[in-house]
């Protein structure tokens, strides 16, 4: 059974969703002020945060090479190759 929000304390719930609209600056002040005051006792809360925060930072690293769907193609095809040498 979980604890029903307040004005101040949210749930982890609640929580993910400020942590994931903030990384797109739509939180308000009110609602990060709330996520920071759950992060002080809540290590799950302070653990998803900082994924969320290191992924961030990936996904908008310039550096960042995507395979082409050639290659993708051919891993797939070299991929159930193998599994099929596996299988028999």
């Amino acid at each position: 059974m979980e604890a029903k929000n307040t004005t101040l304390f949210i749930n982890f719930k609640e929580a993910a969703h400020i942590c994931d609209k903030s990384q797109y600056n739509e939180s308000t002040w009110w609602e990060r002020f709330r996520l920071v005051l759950r992060m002080t006792y809540c290590k799950i809360t302070r653990a998803y945060v900082k994924k969320n925060k290191k992924l961030t930072r990936l996904v908008q690293d310039n550096d960042v090479e995507c395979m082409d769907n050639h290659m993708k193609s051919d891993l797939k095809a070299l991929f159930e190759q193998e599994l099929k040498k596996n299988l028999d």
